[in-house]
């Protein structure tokens, strides 16, 4: 029988807290699940339990959610951080912020079943991962492309990119030999991808003009 997982809310909206504390409570698969409308509120909660996932809001009064991202990783508190917003524009800057996921409001069921998974597949694996704790990350990593798929991520140097490919909310990235499915929109890639090198062919298609 699988461990039961704890959560921590952080939002400041009541009726978005009591949404998601039901989904996850009838998933389950959890043993808590606490919530905090405040940043402020929430460290109080840290101090007593460190929970394994935290659903962070993004904007929020006083301190917003990536404010919160990096005081979590100067304490650090190895909690796994999912963003859950109303705003999709930030999917790119949670990404860069090494946040394990990213769910927009209303939160889908399938979604946030989807996530849960991927956290305890990712966990399960033999030497474990936590991003808060490789944000610094080391210097080749960081000249790569870190891609978000819906079974964790890849790193990928732009360099090996034939084209990428837009597949309704997904991208797909060819390498040649092998292709990945990425959960960006195409658009993101693009804001990733190094600025010289790479041409926007119409609304679905990136290429690499190296490849030409």
């Amino acid at each position: 029988m699988q461990k039961k997982l704890t959560a921590l809310i952080v939002d400041d909206e009541i009726k978005a807290v009591e949404l998601l504390k039901k989904l996850l409570e009838d998933t389950l698969q959890f043993s808590r699940v606490e919530y905090s409308y405040s940043a402020a509120e929430a460290f109080q909660i840290l101090e007593q339990h460190e929970p394994d996932l935290l659903f962070l809001d993004i904007k929020m009064p006083g301190k917003d959610g990536f404010s919160f991202l990096k005081d979590l990783q100067n304490l650090k508190v190895n909690s796994e951080v999912v963003f859950v917003t109303a705003y999709d524009q930030f999917a790119l800057q949670a990404i860069k912020g090494h946040a394990f996921d990213y769910l927009l409001k209303p939160v889908d069921r399938k979604e946030l079943v989807d996530c849960i998974n991927q956290y305890r597949a990712r966990k399960s694996e033999a030497h474990g991962f936590n991003r808060l704790s490789d944000f610094t990350g080391s210097q080749e990593e960081s000249s790569k492309l870190r891609i978000n798929t819906r079974t964790g991520y890849i790193f990928i140097n732009p360099s090996v990119i034939l084209y990428c490919k837009a597949d309704g909310n997904y991208t797909c990235i060819d390498l040649g030999d092998k292709q990945h499915l990425c959960s960006l929109q195409l658009g993101m890639i693009e804001d990733m991808l190094p600025k010289n090198g790479f041409l926007r062919l119409g609304r679905s298609l990136i290429i690499n003009f190296n490849f030409i």
